[in-house]
Parts: C-alpha cells; sequence; structure tokens
C-alpha cells in the first residue's frame, strides 16, 4: 500500500512539473504601434487563453489582459469601451500586430499595425 502511494504522489508531481513547462507563453515586442508607446509588450498565453498588452510609457489604453481566441493563423481578442471598440490581432506567420479601432462618433474605422519580435526570457529572471 505505501508503494501505491509513493507511486501515486510521483506520477502526480511529474503531471505538474510537466504540465508546468509546456505552458504555451509568448513574448512579443511591438514598437512601431504607437508612438506613446515604443516599449509596447504583448504577452499571448495559449494555456490560459488571454492576450495583454503591456506599456510602462502608456496609459490604461494599452495595459490590459483580455481573453483570445488562438487560431493557426493568428490570435485576436478585442476590448470595447463606450466610445470606441478596439480588436487586436497577432499574424502568427509575419510576426505583425494589428489594432483596428471604431469610433462611434465618427463611425470609422482606423487600423494600427505593428512588426513584432519574440523576446526571450532573461536568463537573470527569477521566474
Amino acid at each position: 500500500m505505501k508503494n501505491k502511494a509513493v507511486l501515486a504522489v510521483t506520477l502526480f508531481s511529474s503531471a505538474i512539473i510537466s504540465t508546468s513547462v509546456s505552458a504555451k507563453v509568448t513574448y512579443l515586442s511591438c514598437p512601431y504601434l504607437d508612438n506613446q508607446a515604443s516599449d509596447l509588450k504583448i504577452v499571448l498565453d495559449q494555456d490560459n487563453g488571454t492576450a495583454s498588452l503591456q506599456s510602462a510609457s502608456s496609459g490604461p489604453g494599452l495595459n490590459f489582459t483580455a481573453p483570445a481566441s488562438f487560431g493557426p493563423e493568428q490570435v485576436t481578442w478585442r476590448k470595447d469601451n463606450k466610445s470606441y471598440k478596439q480588436t487586436f490581432s497577432v499574424d502568427r506567420m509575419k510576426l505583425s500586430f494589428e489594432r483596428k479601432t471604431f469610433s462611434e462618433a465618427t463611425g470609422n474605422t482606423y487600423s494600427d499595425r505593428s512588426e513584432c519580435t519574440i523576446i526571450k526570457a532573461s536568463k537573470k529572471a527569477k521566474f
């Protein structure tokens, strides 16, 4: 019985380690989308189905996390507020990022794009 308990704990621990190691998170630098956010980073977390935008130099418009759809060619997500609706996409083949903004006030859709590069975590990072 003791051997079965040890085996169960070992298998459970291996499953946790295996899950942690296989986490699919991609970090992108997309500096050309907005002049006010040349430090823009995108975090695509496929396992949790989310996309995050991060920019220390920008306001809350480019700092958020949203549910995302991970397709074979694109990752897409959206963010809406009272005066505008935004859709975001990352092209997996071209590593390009696009933001489309529909303005309720004008009735127009505006598009911004940036080429991106994949960022590797620093070897000095603690986690």
